[in-house]
């Protein structure tokens, strides 16, 4: 079973540089998951999962997970941004998520990228494809990147991470000041 490094990289004003400079250190065979880090994890079992995923040696490239908000539909529990602050009820979700949907992941159609927030990949990977420098969309340009050399994207459906994602903000979706 391949090992998997937990990464919350950073670089002040270099996200992908972070990333990049993190990578660099760990060994070719192995997976790693990069958070963001205002990301929880909210069961002592997702660890345990995400290394399942990866040591099934999926046919997918990057993986991402579900959670509470996020622009995307396709990563946010019932489709949408949520506003709940009780982390009790964000629990509950991961919970049953977790139970019902283990290791399943659903291809994400193009052109939908997975969130940087999460994402699950072989360092062999990254070793091909590097994250873009000084840019706030490393994520979109690293997904892209990946696309365009054949590979495939997937959602963990059984992962659900709380995310704070711009919480507080009027228009948290189009906030990007703390990116740059």
């Amino acid at each position: 079973m391949s090992e998997v490094f937990y990464l919350t990289p950073f670089k002040a004003g270099d996200i992908g540089g972070g990333i990049n400079d993190s990578i660099s250190r760990l060994p070719a065979d192995a997976w790693v998951c990069i958070r963001d880090a205002d990301t929880m994890f909210l069961t002592p079992r997702q660890q345990k999962q995400i290394a399942d995923i990866a040591g099934a040696d999926p046919q997918f490239d990057v993986i991402g997970c579900m959670t509470n908000r996020l622009r995307s539909p396709y990563q946010t529990h019932g489709g949408q941004l949520s506003d709940e602050p009780d982390i009790r009820v964000h629990l509950q979700i991961a919970e049953e998520l977790e139970s019902r949907h283990w290791g399943e992941l659903v291809e994400l159609p193009a052109p939908e990228v997975v969130a940087g927030m999460l994402m699950l990949f072989r360092v062999s990977l990254w070793q091909k494809i590097k994250f873009q420098q000084r840019s706030i969309y490393f994520d979109k340009q690293f997904c892209a990147a990946v696309r365009s050399a054949g590979g495939k994207l997937a959602i963990a459906r059984g992962v659900y991470l709380f995310h704070l994602y711009r919480f507080g903000k009027p228009n948290p979706c189009d906030y990007t000041a703390h990116l740059t």
